[in-house]
């Protein structure tokens, strides 16, 4: 399924950003703030860094702040922000509040009057926002959403468990509910819906397939050690192994923490972090699995002036580079590579067809 049928119908609110196309293989940052103001807990300007692999700024692209597409995130909610390649690599996704920059104590107001939201960017850096008018995290924090390319699923909490936890919008349309609670993190793995949460027993859960109604989840793997508080992750593409960002700080838990699989029992191996004296937390990241080691971009977790940072995990103590910080008045949240233009079914249908005839006229000639 194709995030166009999902542009088509929302064609009227989309907006110019000013961008131009993603280089695939790059990252994308969320970055919140414009640099002036300082940050608090009022909805807030938001802005995709789009960085080479070795920290150099391409582009910054410019979400909207009026003119019926806006979307905003708290200036100082640090669960808020998570940033996610869609799971066929066409769009990234962002949760924030259907709101322009000022409003105070934006995570607090009423969603009948700020709706929570999904932005949307494209691989030719177009911007759409799409999932509002619902009900969900009503007086609280929206915090991630996720797509497959065609449909979103958004992740936060609420002030009412009628109105918390994970919520399902079909083509971007209004969203309904699919499991009560006090979420963080959403990803897709295998055609899976895998989230992460604090609250009970922190760690990530998994429901089997990708629910479109009410569903229930089973626990995946229970962080554990001191107060434990994970944010992202990501599943090796093979299933035996996984990393899962934590926010706190100390050298032994924090950063990203590297869990294996055996015998159907996780078991952390050890965390990553560039602390020298206490390790840094992290909240947001992504992985390139494809070589020998897998390759970490990370964002770290200070309220001020944190980091973009690169590690491949070659085993405990391997070491970081800082490849960006942010300026003053700003924060880096979610990070994930670049979307890619993906061929529409109806393209790949003609390219067949058309190699189907190319091969018959061939043939053709040569029996004449």
């Amino acid at each position: 399924m194709k995030r166009t049928t999902c542009f088509a119908m929302l064609v009227l609110f989309a907006a110019a950003a000013n961008a131009a196309p993603f280089t695939a293989g790059n990252l994308a940052v969320l970055q919140v703030g414009d640099g002036s103001a300082v940050l608090g807990n009022g909805s807030t300007a938001l802005f995709i860094d789009e960085f080479s692999t070795l920290g150099s700024l391409v582009q910054t692209i410019n979400i909207p702040t009026t003119g019926g597409a806006e979307i905003t995130c708290s200036g100082s909610a640090a669960s808020e922000g998570a940033l996610t390649l869609a799971s066929d690599g066409s769009v990234l996704t962002f949760a924030g509040y259907a709101a322009s920059p000022g409003i105070a104590g934006i995570a607090s107001t009423a969603a009948a009057t700020y709706s929570r939201a999904v932005g949307v960017i494209s691989a030719n850096g177009t911007y759409s926002r799409v999932a509002t008018g619902s009900s969900a995290s009503d007086g609280n924090n929206v915090r991630s959403a996720v797509s497959d390319g065609h449909n979103f699923w958004l992740a936060g909490t609420a002030s009412t468990t009628a109105n918390s936890g994970i919520w399902y919008s079909a083509g971007g349309g209004v969203p309904v509910q699919v499991s009560s609670g006090n979420y963080r993190n959403l990803n897709i793995a295998s055609g899976n819906l895998y989230v992460s949460t604090s609250s009970g027993t922190p760690g990530i859960s998994g429901f089997s397939g990708l629910p479109t109604g009410t569903a229930t989840s089973s626990l995946l793997l229970a962080v554990t050690g001191g107060t434990p508080s994970p944010y992202d992750f990501a599943l090796s593409p093979d299933g035996t192994f996984a990393y899962v960002a934590d926010e706190r700080s100390g050298k032994t838990y924090g950063g990203i923490e590297r869990w294996n699989l055996s015998g159907g029992v996780w078991t952390m191996a050890y965390n990553l972090a560039p602390g020298t004296t206490s390790n840094d937390g992290m909240r947001q990241f992504t992985v390139d699995f494809s070589g020998a080691h897998p390759v970490i971009y990370a964002t770290t977790a200070e309220s001020s002036a944190n980091r973009l940072v690169e590690v491949t995990d070659a085993g405990a103590g391997s070491p970081f580079t800082v490849l960006a910080t942010a300026g003053a008045n700003t924060v880096f949240r979610g990070v994930d590579f670049t979307p890619v233009q993906v061929p529409e079914p109806s393209a790949v249908l003609l390219l067949g067809l058309g190699l189907l005839l190319f091969v018959g006229r061939r043939s053709s000639a040569r029996r004449h």
